[in-house]
């Protein structure tokens, strides 16, 4: 079914493989925006959210790697699924663009059906916020594993609230080594799961504490913890889509 609440950004500097994409996505959306390098993806990206985001890895200005890194950063896109569009890669190096900030990829040629897979995969159904998204993307990072996703999302969700307390006293205390090792290990936490925004999120948290910028840290940390809270509160719902 087409559908124009499905907005979705591809952005690729062959004209070629760029039209071609678009119009085998006109199988699902008529909402799409074109970008032709990384650089005016990256204005688009900057104004507004899309449900799905296509990037080609290999663009002038900006290639898709630099780009994800800036999307999970900054922008408003921090937690739309992001696809890596590649000429090859082998399943081995497959996790070396989900730790880049890429949800999934898509070799060229592209085919319907991995198009398919993509849409089912990463769309977030109209009303159901991001915990779609979530579950998603940790059914991903543990090869569809349904069980073992969810036992290791219950995990999460036990530890994460006692992890963010122990680094806000942390920093209320001025303690910077203590706040340094908690930072570094939700970070840590976050790049097992394959959270992207939450990753960055905590990596300015500590970057900011290894440059001795304090207020810095503190600002990034409460940016960070207005996320867990929001993420905790939709636990019931992401725990469910794992289930589905």
């Amino acid at each position: 079914m087409i559908s124009n609440d499905l907005s979705i950004l591809v952005a690729d500097d062959n004209e070629m493989n760029r039209w071609l994409l678009a119009e085998q996505l006109r199988c699902w959306s008529e909402n799409i925006t074109l970008a032709v390098d990384g650089r005016e993806a990256w204005g688009f990206l900057q104004g507004q959210k899309y449900a799905l985001v296509f990037l080609d890895v290999n663009m002038p200005g900006l290639t898709g790697f630099e780009l994800v890194k800036k999307v999970r950063e900054d922008s408003v896109n921090q937690t739309s699924p992001v696809i890596a569009i590649t000429a090859h890669v082998q399943s081995h190096q497959k996790h070396l663009l989900t730790e880049s900030g890429f949800n999934d990829c898509l070799i060229k040629p592209i085919v319907l059906a991995d198009l398919q897979r993509i849409i089912d995969q990463w769309r977030v159904p109209a009303g159901e916020g991001s915990s779609h998204y979530y579950a998603n993307t940790v059914l991903e990072k543990f090869d569809s594993n349904k069980a073992l996703g969810k036992q290791f999302l219950q995990k999460l969700f036990q530890e994460l609230p006692l992890q963010m307390t122990e680094l806000k006293l942390a920093l209320q205390a001025h303690a910077a080594q203590p706040a340094l090792n908690i930072a570094h290990k939700l970070h840590g936490s976050f790049c097992f799961y394959g959270l992207a925004d939450f990753r960055a999120s905590a990596s300015r948290v500590e970057q900011s504490l290894i440059a001795g910028e304090f207020a810095e840290a503190c600002r990034h940390f409460q940016q960070l913890d207005e996320k867990c809270e929001a993420l905790l509160d939709m636990r019931v719902e992401v725990l469910t889509h794992m289930e589905g």
